[in-house]
């Protein structure tokens, strides 16, 4: 096969009975073998945790520090170069690394392409793109949620199933919202009050920083009154003369007439006598009005009242008078909001009614897809199924639909099947053992591996329970998913081994080191016309 991604090396080191192994995959069948306990299983634990599994500590080899597992993948797959490089971890070439480093006090750390991710990212990543099938996948085929993915996976509906769930996901915010704004409406009255009120406060005092100013300048010379008018009436001596002689206005008047006298001399500097005179003027009537002030009580109340009411609003809003104005302007703005309050209801709903219209149209199409799909895939997984010795076993998928939308539209999927003719249909989790289950699980790969994003499958205790005959269809089974992917299986069996390409032998060792026996689990790999030998090597010590 022309395999676009697939895993081609994995390293283990220190990791439980493994010091230090380098384990070669090719595209294709690759079948884990080995004595019971030589340390397979653990080949399938190891790239479980490269798939995001949780890290254990125990697994870190006595008297060492840590636990390596590195895994190499070939890749010219689009897909998968496009979603590592939209997530930040581009691929170099044709290889995906992936890596994780196990302490033995329990902390671990993960890579890809050599820059550090997340457990939750890795094991996204591996669950778009490897398919692990073992105990966990058999009991996820119980969920009839599950089952519902399989058929529209089948039925090639999944683009429209994610177009359904985009649309539902904005319906359950509209709702939410709805749901929100109708809360808000039985407090809108009280808040619209408050608001009221806050925003007449405001709109009395009129507020703005040049007023304030204002104000204080009167405060202070309404208070200060009497010392201003003292003051005022030194000016106005300075200015008009008295006792002690003639004021500045004399003064001027007498420069003015030597001036007239005597132009010759003084022309030039006439007019600018004259512009003092009548600045002098103006002072003399600014002073003479701040003379003529009396204090008005009434006055000078309005006045503290209006920085009364300054000081009790900043105190309220912020501090300063640009705070009280900004207030203002957000009470406005969620003043009105409140006041189309039911214009946006009503929206809302006009929105949310025709979103339901839509989605119930999209389900109404999609449940007859799946209906015409579930007929094809009920017939061909009982093709299957009896080609893996389930003699006589017929499975159907039954279809339910419901009276309100779910998650999945409406449609209820369940797999039902008779197991002994005559006997009657039963849910699948009433009825299959173990072992019928993995068979199942298996025969929906064969049917959906064709069209899958999945190019890498990995099995795990797929011959339990079986042997003989039924194990040499589960092996033909195996190769015929390999053939649209690579299929990683431990087995024990030689009638499922027969159909890999790659053989990985696990044997164990027990070595002396310093005085004392240590285990060593070693690997290696068997391609082409050994693999047959070594089948029939496993044949005769089973």
């Amino acid at each position: 096969m022309n395999a676009s991604f697939y895993l081609k090396t994995l390293i283990i080191q220190n990791f439980a009975t493994f010091k230090n192994q380098n384990i070669g995959f090719r595209p294709g069948f690759n079948a884990i073998i080995g004595e019971t306990g030589s340390g397979k299983s653990l080949v399938l634990d190891a790239l479980q945790l490269i798939l995001g599994g949780r890290a254990d500590k125990k697994v870190v080899r006595r008297d060492t520090d840590y636990s390596l597992i590195e895994a190499s993948f070939y890749c010219e797959d689009e897909r998968v170069k496009a979603y590592l490089e939209v997530e930040g971890y581009p691929v170099d070439g044709t290889e995906v690394v992936i890596k994780r480093l196990i302490y033995k006090n329990g902390t671990s750390k993960t890579y890809i392409n050599h820059l550090s991710c997340t457990i939750t990212f890795l094991a996204n990543f591996a669950r778009k793109f490897i398919d692990l099938v073992g105990q966990f996948e058999n009991q996820k085929l119980l969920s009839e949620t599950y089952q519902l993915q399989l058929l529209d996976h089948f039925a090639k509906q999944l683009p429209m199933v994610a177009i359904y769930h985009q649309e539902l996901r904005e319906l359950r915010q509209l709702r939410r919202n709805h749901e929100e704004l109708t809360q808000s409406k039985t407090l809108r009255e009280q808040r619209l009050d408050y608001l009221s009120f806050q925003l007449q406060e405001i709109e009395r005092l009129n507020p703005s920083s040049q007023d304030e100013e204002d104000l204080l300048k009167k405060k202070h010379l309404l208070v200060n009154l009497e010392k201003t008018q003292k003051l005022c009436y030194l000016v106005k001596e300075n200015l008009q003369g008295g006792d002690g002689g003639p004021g500045l206005a004399g003064h001027l008047k007498q420069m003015t007439h030597v001036f007239s006298k005597n132009p010759e001399l003084f022309g030039d500097q006439a007019e600018l006598l004259s512009e003092i005179d009548d600045k002098v003027a103006i002072l003399e009537a600014a002073i003479e009005r701040k003379l003529n002030l009396e204090i008005d009580p009434d006055g000078l109340e309005l006045i503290l009242e209006r920085l009364d009411a300054y000081q009790r609003l900043k105190k309220k809003f912020g501090g300063s008078v640009e705070s009280i104005l900004q207030m203002q302007v957000e009470f406005l703005k969620e003043r009105g909001l409140l006041e189309t309050l039911d214009l946006n209801l009503d929206e809302i709903q006009t929105r949310i009614s025709k979103i339901e219209q839509d989605l119930m149209k999209q389900a109404s199409v999609l449940h007859d897809k799946r209906a015409q799909a579930a007929l094809r895939l009920g017939n061909e997984l009982t093709v299957k199924i009896r080609n893996l010795k389930m003699t006589g076993a017929t499975i159907k998928l039954q279809l339910d639909v419901l009276s309100e939308l779910s998650e999945n539209g409406i449609t209820r999927a369940c797999f039902i099947a008779e197991t002994n003719p005559g006997e009657g249909f039963f849910k699948i989790k009433d009825i299959a053992s173990g072992g019928e289950l993995s068979r199942i699980l298996l025969s929906l790969r064969q049917i959906l591996s064709s069209h899958d994003s999945i190019s890498i499958f990995l099995f795990d205790e797929i011959d339990t329970g079986i042997g003989g005959e039924t194990a040499a269809c589960i092996g033909k089974a195996l190769g015929e998913v390999a053939v649209h992917g690579q299929v990683i299986a431990i087995t024990h069996l030689p009638q499922i081994a027969q159909f890999a390409e790659v053989l990985v032998v696990v044997s164990k060792d027990i070595q002396a080191q310093d005085r004392e026996a240590r285990t060593e689990s070693t690997v290696k790999e068997i391609v082409g016309k050994m693999v047959q030998k070594e089948v029939r090597a496993m044949a005769q010590l089973t």
